[in-house]
C-alpha cells in the first residue's frame, strides 16, 4: 500500500455503496452517478491500498476478506468527516443515522415521529435496524448503530452512558379478543423461539406462581408472534404497545403479576443528527408510549417537534 495517498471519501462512499448493495447498478444509482465512474472509484481504492476489495463475477459480486476489514474503518472515516460539517455547518443538518429500534415500538406511532423528522430534516438519511434488545445493544458496543431504542426489565444493574428513560410500564398478559384460559389445563404461550429475556421472564413468572404451560406457538418475529396471538393459540407477555382492536389484557386471576420493564434511547455516537433524533424523539414521547405508561417527569408534558 503506498503512503503517499490518502483515502479519498468519495471513494469510501462508492466502495460502502457497492459493499451494502453488492451490486454496481444500485450503487451508481444510490451514489447518482454512473456505473463506470463506481467501477473506477472501486479500481483506485484497490491501487491504494493495494488489495483485493471485491470479487466481481458475471453473476455476483461479493467482498473479499479484506473488503470486510475495511468496512468499518471507512464508515468511522465518513461519521469523522460528517462530525466535522455538522461542527462548520450549524444551520444545515445532514448524514447517515444507523437507528436500532426494538420490534414493538415499530407497531407504536414511532413512524409518524420519524415523518416529521424527515420534513424537519430532509437531509438526514436513516438506516432502521430492527431486532431483539440484546441484540442491539451488542450492536450499540461494537459501533454498528448509533443510537438505539431499547429496553430493560426492571429492576435492574444494567445501565447505559448517555441513556434517556422514555418510559416505564408494567407488562401484560396479552391475548385474541374473547380468548379465555380453561382451568386445571396447562396456559398455552405464544413465545420467541431462541432464548430471549422475555422468554426466560415469562416462564420465570408462570414457575414461581406454581403454573403449568405449555409453547403452543412459538418463532422468531414479533409479527409472527402476533398472528399466533390473534389465531387463538395462547397468550404472550408483552408492553401495551401491542394492544388494539384484536389483542387486548387477558384478565385471569391464576396469572402471575408481570415484572416492570423501562424503555429507553441509548446514543452510540454524538453527532448533530444524532442529537436531533434523540430531541425529536423525547419531546413526542407522549405520542409513542403506551396509554398508562409511567413517563418521567421532565419527558412528560406533551409536544409536537418544531425546527
Amino acid at each position: 500500500m503506498s503512503r503517499h495517498h490518502d483515502l479519498d471519501p468519495q471513494l469510501l462512499r462508492s466502495f460502502l455503496a457497492v459493499a451494502d448493495t453488492l451490486h454496481f447498478t444500485t450503487a451508481a444509482h444510490m451514489r447518482g452517478v454512473s456505473q463506470s465512474t463506481i467501477s473506477q472509484h472501486i479500481n483506485r481504492l484497490e491501487k491504494i491500498l493495494g488489495r483485493s476489495l471485491l470479487e466481481r463475477s458475471t453473476k455476483d459480486t461479493r467482498l473479499t476478506e479484506d473488503g470486510q476489514i475495511l468496512v468499518p474503518h471507512a464508515k468511522q472515516i465518513l461519521a469523522a468527516c460528517e462530525a466535522a460539517f455538522d461542527e462548520f455547518e450549524p444551520d444545515f443538518l445532514s448524514g447517515h443515522i444507523r437507528f436500532g429500534v426494538s420490534d414493538d415500538l415499530v407497531l407504536s406511532h414511532l413512524p409518524e415521529v420519524l415523518r416529521e423528522f424527515r420534513i424537519m430534516y430532509p437531509s438526514v438519511h436513516v438506516s432502521m435496524v430492527v431486532g431483539l434488545s440484546s441484540e442491539l445493544n451488542s450492536r450499540l458496543q461494537s459501533g454498528e448503530l448509533d443510537v438505539a431504542c431499547t429496553k430493560r426489565f426492571l429492576p435492574s444493574s444494567e445501565v447505559f452512558e448517555g441513556e434517556c428513560v422514555l418510559w416505564r410500564e408494567r407488562l401484560r398478559w396479552l391475548g385474541a379478543r374473547g380468548f379465555g384460559l380453561h382451568a386445571g389445563n396447562p396456559v398455552p404461550l405464544v413465545a420467541y423461539e431462541k432464548e430471549s429475556l422475555n422468554r426466560r421472564r415469562t416462564i420465570e413468572a408462570l414457575n414461581q406462581a406454581g403454573l403449568a404451560w405449555q409453547l403452543s406457538f412459538v418463532s422468531d418475529h414479533l409479527s409472527a408472534l402476533i398472528a399466533g396471538v390473534r389465531a387463538g393459540y395462547g397468550v404472550f407477555m408483552q408492553s401495551a404497545l401491542l394492544i388494539d382492536d384484536s389483542i387486548v389484557p387477558v384478565e385471569a386471576a391464576e396469572l402471575p403479576p408481570l415484572p416492570e420493564m423501562e424503555f429507553l434511547l441509548v446514543p452510540g455516537r454524538s453527532t448533530r443528527a444524532v442529537k436531533a433524533l434523540i430531541r425529536t424523539l423525547v419531546e413526542n414521547v407522549s405520542r409513542v408510549a403506551p396509554n398508562g405508561c409511567e413517563i418521567p417527569a421532565t419527558l412528560a408534558a406533551p409536544q409536537r417537534a418544531t425546527a
